[in-house]
C-alpha cells in the first residue's frame, strides 16, 4: 500500500468514525479499536484500549490522543497529523453549522430524540463489549483486580479527577515492578483580536487531562454570565450547547472549542479553536509514546504500564456507566428505565461479541430502529 493511500485511509477512517460517532473520547477510543484491529489489521484488539491511562495521562482530548497513536504507529508524524485532522473535522463542520442556525434547531423533536437515543444505546453496547474483551489483557492476578477495583470507587463514587487516580496506580505500578520479588448567546470581544483564540484554547489544550469533561468548569467561567471574559454566554444556552455535544458526532470538548470559535470569529475561529485545542495533545503525546517505545526494558516503563493497565478497565467501567445512565435509564425527574435502549444496548453488545456487524453500520441500526419504535408509538396515539 503506497503511504499517500495509507495517510488517506487513516484520515478516512477517523473522520467516519469522527462523523458517526456520538458520545464523545470515550465512545470514538472504544469504535477505533474495534475498526483498526479488525477491519485495517494495524493494530491489535484491544491496544488502543489499553492505553486509555496513557492518553489519560497527557494533555489533550481522549479522542484526539487516540488519533495520534493510531496514526503515529501506521505513518509517524504525517499519519498522526492526518488521523488528527480526521478527528476534528466533522467537529468544525456539524458545530459551524450548528452555531450559525442555533435558534432553528428541534431540541425537542421527539424522533430526533429517539435517534440520538438509539445512538447511545448502540455506543452503551459496544462500550460494554470492549469491557469484557479488555477484562482479560488489563486485569490479572489480585493485584490487578485490587488497582481495578480501587480505581472504580475513586473514579465512580469519590469522583477523583483520572489524572490522579492514574499517577497513583503508576507510582504503585514502578514500585511493585523494581521490587525483586514483585508480581508480573453574547458577542464575541474577540473580533478585532483573531490572534487571541490559538492562545486562548492551546491554554485549554494544555490542562484537559482526562478528557472533555474537565474543560466544563474552565469553559463556564471563560463564556458563560455577563463576568465572563470572552463570552456571556447564558446559562440556558451553555446548558443547550452540552446538550448537542452531546447528541451530536465528535468529542464534547472539540464541539464546545468549535462553537465558541464560531461565536468569537466565525468559520474561521472555529477552526483555529479546534485545532489550537488538539496540538497540545499531538506534540506531547507523540513524544512520550515515542519515550515509552525506546525504554520498553525499563523497569520503570514496565512499571508504568503494569500498574495503569488495571486503570484502563476502572475507566471504561465508568464510562460505561456515563452512557447506560443517559440511554438504559435516565433520573431527570426521577429515575425512569428506558426498554427500548435496553434491548438496543443488549442487541449492540451481542453483535460486537460475534463480530457480525460493522461498528459504523450497528450504530446506525440502532438508530434507525429506536426511530421506528417512536414513530410506532407516535401512530398508536
Amino acid at each position: 500500500m503506497s503511504d499517500v493511500r495509507k495517510l488517506w485511509l487513516l484520515f478516512w477512517e477517523m473522520f467516519k468514525i469522527a462523523l458517526c460517532v456520538v458520545g464523545g473520547g470515550f465512545a470514538i477510543l472504544a469504535v477505533a479499536d474495534e475498526v483498526f484491529a479488525k477491519k485495517r489489521k494495524w493494530t491489535e484488539e484491544g491496544e488502543i484500549v489499553s492505553h486509555l491511562p496513557i492518553f489519560q495521562m497527557i494533555p489533550g482530548i481522549i479522542a484526539g490522543n487516540t488519533a495520534v497513536y493510531v496514526g503515529r504507529k501506521v505513518a509517524g508524524i504525517p499519519g498522526a497529523i492526518c488521523a488528527l485532522v480526521g478527528v476534528f473535522l466533522p467537529s468544525v463542520i456539524i458545530f459551524s453549522i450548528v452555531a450559525a442556525g442555533y435558534q432553528m434547531i428541534p431540541l425537542g423533536n421527539r424522533f430526533l430524540a429517539a435517534a440520538f437515543m438509539g445512538l447511545r444505546a448502540a455506543l452503551t453496547g459496544i462500550i460494554a463489549a470492549m469491557v469484557i474483551r479488555g477484562w482479560t489483557k488489563s486485569v490479572t492476578g489480585g493485584y490487578g483486580y485490587c488497582v481495578m477495583a480501587l480505581a472504580t470507587f475513586a473514579l465512580a463514587v469519590l469522583g477523583l479527577n483520572p489524572a490522579v487516580v492514574i499517577v497513583t496506580a503508576v507510582i504503585c505500578g514502578v514500585i511493585v515492578k523494581l521490587c525483586p520479588n514483585g508480581p508480573e448567546s453574547g458577542r464575541t470581544t474577540f473580533r478585532s483580536a483573531f490572534w487571541a483564540i490559538p492562545l486562548i484554547f492551546l491554554k485549554y489544550g494544555l490542562i484537559a487531562f482526562g478528557g472533555g469533561y474537565v474543560l466544563v468548569p474552565v469553559y463556564i467561567g471563560d463564556f458563560v454570565g455577563p463576568a465572563a471574559p470572552y463570552l456571556q454566554l447564558t446559562t440556558n444556552e451553555f446548558a443547550d450547547v452540552m446538550a448537542l455535544t452531546q447528541m451530536t458526532p465528535g468529542p464534547i470538548a472539540v464541539n464546545c472549542a468549535t462553537f465558541f470559535g464560531y461565536r468569537m470569529a466565525n468559520v474561521p475561529g472555529a477552526f483555529v479553536a479546534t485545532l489550537a485545542l488538539l496540538v497540545p495533545g499531538l506534540i506531547l503525546l507523540y513524544l512520550a509514546l515515542g519515550s515509552l517505545e525506546k525504554f520498553k526494558s525499563s523497569r520503570i516503563v514496565q512499571g508504568i504500564l503494569f500498574g495503569v493497565k488495571p486503570v484502563t478497565i476502572a475507566m471504561m467501567l465508568n464510562a460505561l456507566w456515563a452512557f447506560a445512565s443517559i440511554s438504559v435509564w435516565t433520573t431527570e425527574g426521577g429515575f425512569r428505565w428506558h426498554p427500548v435502549a435496553t434491548a438496543l444496548t443488549v442487541f449492540a453488545l451481542v453483535m460486537m461479541h460475534l463480530k457480525r456487524l460493522s461498528v459504523v453500520r450497528l450504530i446506525f441500526i440502532c438508530a434507525l430502529a429506536s426511530v421506528a419504535v417512536e414513530t410506532l408509538i407516535y401512530l398508536a396515539r
